[in-house]
C-alpha cells in the first residue's frame, strides 16, 4: 500500500512539485524571519554578552535597559566592592559620542569605557592587534563593522589617527563583534580614557561590573547589593532578560516579525490545504478503485497521511535548508545588518514541527472527501 501511495502521489509531478514548492517557501519564510527576530533580540544585549566575566550589573534604579543606562557617581563601585559575597567590583562606562575622521568626516559611535587594569568588557574576538596596546596612549580598538563604514576605501589596519569628544585616539587594534541593536561603531577604550573623550567630570561610571564570590549564588548577592546599597543589581541573564523584554514591549519589533511570520504561516496553510485538497479531488477514481477491492478507509487514510508527511518532510528539508545557506553566508560577512545572525536550534525544530502539523492538518481536512467517496463510481461512465 506505501508503494500505491507514491505511485498516486507522483502520478501527477506538477501538483506533486506545487505542494513541495509551497511547503518549501512557508518554511523558508517561517524559520528565516524567526531566525532574525531571535538574533536581533541577541544582538541587543551585545555589550553584556562580551563581558561575559561579570555575573552582576549594577545600574541606577531608573535603568530598563542597557542601551538606558545613566553616569554614576565612581563611589558606587567601592560601595559594591564592599558587599559581603562580591569578589571583585569594577566600572564600565559607556555613551555616544562623536568622532571626527582627519579629513573631517563626522560619525556617531558607541563609545565603551572598560576597567584599565583588569580588561573586564573587552572584546572577545581580536582580528588586528592586541587587548594589551589598549595601555598605550590615546588607544581605541574600533569593530570591523564600524571601521569598514569609516574607512570605506582603507584596508583594516592599526595606526589611523582620529578625534573623539576633541580628543586625539589612535586605533591599534580591530575586533569583530556581531550585529548591534543601534548600529553603531563600537569603540573601545580604558575608562580613563573614554570618560575624558566623553568630557564626564561629575558621573565616570555607567555601570559596575561585579562578580559574585566562589560558594555564593549570584542572586542572592544581587538581592544584597540592591538592599545595601539602594542601587539596582541584576545577575547577567536577568539583565539580559530586562533588556530584551523592554525591547519587545516598547519598540514594536514583536509586531512587524510577528507579522511577517504570520504571513508565513498563512501562505503555507492556504497554500498546502488548497493543493493538498485538489490533490486528493482529482485521484477521487484511485481511491474509489482501492475502495471497491475492499480497502478499508483506515488503511487509504494511512495512505494519506504517508502521502503528507512526505511531502512535507521534502518541503521542510529544501525550505530549512535554503534558510540554513542564507544564514551561512551573510553570518560571515565582516559588515552589514546580517553579520552575525544565526538559527538558533530551537528554530530548526520548530518550524519543522508546525510544518508537519500544518500538513497534516490540510490532510485531514482533504481525506473527508475521500472518505466517503461512493466505490461505484468507478464504474460510472
Amino acid at each position: 500500500m506505501i508503494f500505491v501511495a507514491f505511485k498516486i502521489l507522483l502520478h501527477d509531478k506538477a501538483k506533486y512539485l506545487a505542494l513541495v514548492l509551497g511547503i518549501s517557501f512557508a518554511t523558508l519564510l517561517i524559520s528565516q524571519q524567526s531566525a532574525i527576530f531571535h538574533s536581533l533580540m541577541y544582538a541587543s544585549t551585545r555589550e553584556i554578552l562580551e563581558a561575559n566575566q561579570a555575573d552582576i550589573w549594577v545600574m541606577k534604579p531608573s535603568v530598563e535597559t542597557l542601551e538606558q543606562g545613566y553616569p554614576m557617581a565612581e563611589l558606587a563601585v567601592n560601595r559594591v566592592r564592599s558587599i559581603d559575597g562580591v569578589e571583585w567590583a569594577v566600572p564600565y562606562y559607556q555613551s555616544i559620542a562623536q568622532l571626527r575622521t582627519e579629513d573631517g568626516r563626522m560619525k556617531s559611535v558607541q563609545l565603551i569605557g572598560i576597567d584599565d587594569l583588569s580588561m573586564v568588557g573587552a572584546p572577545q574576538q581580536m582580528l588586528i592587534g592586541d587587548l594589551k596596546d589598549l595601555q598605550r596612549p590615546d588607544a581605541i580598538i574600533m569593530d570591523i563593522a564600524g571601521y569598514i563604514n569609516i574607512f570605506p576605501e582603507t584596508p583594516p589596519q592599526t595606526g589611523a589617527t582620529v578625534e573623539i569628544g576633541q580628543r586625539r585616539a589612535v586605533i591599534v587594534g580591530i575586533c569583530y563583534i556581531g550585529t548591534s541593536w543601534n548600529g553603531l561603531p563600537r569603540i573601545y577604550t580604558r575608562r580613563s580614557l573614554g570618560v575624558a573623550m566623553a568630557r564626564e567630570t561629575l558621573n565616570p561610571v555607567t555601570y559596575v561590573l561585579a562578580r559574585a564570590r566562589q560558594g555564593n549564588s549570584p542572586e542572592e548577592v544581587a538581592r544584597k547589593i540592591t538592599s545595601l546599597t539602594g542601587l539596582k543589581a541584576r545577575t547577567r541573564n536577568a539583565f539580559m532578560d530586562e533588556t530584551r523584554l523592554w525591547i519587545l514591549k516598547y519598540s514594536g519589533i514583536a509586531e512587524n516579525f510577528g507579522i511577517t511570520i504570520l504571513m508565513g504561516v498563512v501562505i503555507g496553510v492556504a497554500i498546502v490545504g488548497q493543493t493538498f485538497y485538489m490533490f486528493s479531488v482529482e485521484n477521487l477514481k484511485q481511491f474509489a478503485t482501492l475502495k471497491a477491492i475492499g480497502i478499508a478507509n483506515w488503511i487509504i487514510l494511512k495512505m494519506i497521511m504517508i502521502q503528507a508527511l512526505f511531502v512535507s518532510l521534502i518541503g521542510y528539508c529544501l525550505g530549512i535548508g535554503v534558510a540554513s545557506l542564507f544564514f551561512a553566508i551573510s553570518s560571515t560577512q565582516l559588515s552589514g545588518g546580517l553579520r552575525g545572525m544565526f538559527m538558533h536550534p530551537f528554530i530548526f525544530m520548530g518550524s519543522g514541527v508546525f510544518i508537519v502539523l500544518v500538513t497534516l492538518l490540510a490532510c485531514i481536512v482533504s481525506v473527508r472527501k475521500v472518505l466517503t467517496v461512493d466505490p461505484a463510481i468507478v464504474f460510472r461512465g
